[in-house]
């Protein structure tokens, strides 16, 4: 009997990475024995260990039973039966260093698919999305014969989600961003956005996917408009599930793991940069990707960006001169697929915005069916398709004598 562990911390890993390995270690080797090891993370909701046991699994261990047994050296408890058979530790997020840990401890080969080329000592391989990360990987020196090109698992989560039973006419995705200082500003402008848009589009469905790294007084603050006046948005009111804009139009807030669903049924998205710009493209739905510069020194910026925020009295202005030297030196795009691809696929909209400027240039989107429909076209084209968990699945099988 084979055996697999896959280790893994939070819940965007467990449904992104987990989900689809673990469907295809079910569906090519059906008589392995299959568990997951949950490692702390600073993102952890609580609910990991039940998001875990949802894909079927034989066991399942929680991060505190982790760190209980590395002062001991051992791992926890159910993770593998001893001596049944040969074996091998997945790491699907989280620290480098665990499976390699776990792996040793149970005597199997350890194996680590990431999105980022980090090399860790002890590895059997390390599992990329592409060429572009695996060149990074060998640069930063990694053992050429260590590494391995898979796939993309984020094709494979878009694939296996369901659609929802009822869309909308449009189906339209709002997206806030998970930072709190800059969704706080941003929530306001959707509710805005949206207000305008179901003025004209009355069949419409709102859905708005609510990261889960943002703090619920950060959406009651968003939607109370504390902030509206700084891009130009609206107050709205919240029932339960459901915002309220100030022109009677709704829209729905749903978790954050239900994004995949509602993304293959959606002719729209609003968003700004980051990595559901790629979830977007594997999905083929177009996007209007936003980067305003009303107030650039509320932008996140990664690094010293970051820190220029912070300096007593002048970080903001700091702050805005280095957001303005960083856009206005740009010199690739800044959604994901356009990127990727060098074509002008996803509608990327940068200045001082306001809702009824946006709304009109998604109005003007969704009424070109011809354009609508060649952005959708060339996005499930050129994205990352569907296959990565059976190629990880067949590799770490072969490597691993599986």
């Amino acid at each position: 009997m084979s055996q697999v562990v896959l280790v893994s911390n939070g819940p965007g890993e467990l449904y992104t990475w987990v989900g689809p390995v673990m469907r295809e270690v079910r569906r090519s080797l059906p008589g392995a024995r299959v568990s997951v090891a949950l490692i702390p993370c600073q993102f952890a909701s609580g609910n990991e260990p039940q998001v875990a046991a949802s894909f079927g699994p034989d066991h399942v261990s929680t991060p505190a039973e982790y760190l209980r047994t590395l002062a001991t050296g051992s791992v926890p408890a159910g993770l593998a039966t001893e001596g049944a058979g040969p074996g091998a530790v997945i790491g699907l997020g989280g620290n480098p260093a665990a499976p390699v840990s776990i792996g040793k401890r149970l005597g199997f080969p350890a194996f680590r698919y990431s999105f980022e080329p980090y090399w860790q000592a002890g590895l059997e391989l390390l599992l990329l999305p592409d060429e572009k990360v695996r060149d990074r990987a060998l640069k930063r020196g990694t053992p050429r014969d260590s590494v391995r090109v898979v796939g993309n698992l984020v094709a494979d989560a878009v694939e296996a989600a369901e659609p929802p039973a009822e869309r909308g006419d449009p189906h339209v995705l709002v997206f806030a961003g998970s930072r709190d200082l800059f969704a706080v500003h941003l929530i306001p402008f959707m509710i805005a956005l949206v207000d305008r848009l179901a003025l004209a589009l009355p069949r419409a469905r709102f859905v708005w996917p609510v990261s889960r790294l943002l703090k619920e007084r950060t959406v009651a603050a968003g939607v109370a408009g504390v902030f509206a006046g700084v891009l130009g948005g609206a107050a709205g009111r919240r029932e339960g599930d459901v915002v309220h804009t100030p022109g009677g139009a709704r829209i729905e807030l749903v978790p954050e793991e239900q994004r995949y669903s509602h993304m293959r049924a959606a002719d729209l998205a609003v968003t700004i940069p980051g990595t559901n710009t790629l979830e977007l493209g594997v999905a083929g739905v177009p996007a209007l990707v936003l980067l305003p510069l009303n107030r650039p020194e509320l932008i996140p910026l990664e690094g010293a960006g970051h820190w220029l925020g912070l300096v007593p009295l002048v970080g903001r202005y700091l702050k805005r001169y280095a957001v303005r030297l960083f856009v206005e030196g740009l010199s690739v795009p800044v959604s994901l697929p356009n990127r990727i691809t060098g074509e002008d696929l996803m509608v990327e909209v940068a200045g001082k915005l306001h809702p009824d400027a946006v709304a009109e240039r998604a109005l003007t989107l969704l009424r070109d069916e011809a354009d609508l429909r060649r952005r959708r076209q060339r996005l499930l084209e050129t994205m990352p398709r569907p296959g990565a968990a059976a190629e990880l699945v067949r590799v770490v099988s072969a490597h691993a004598g599986l």
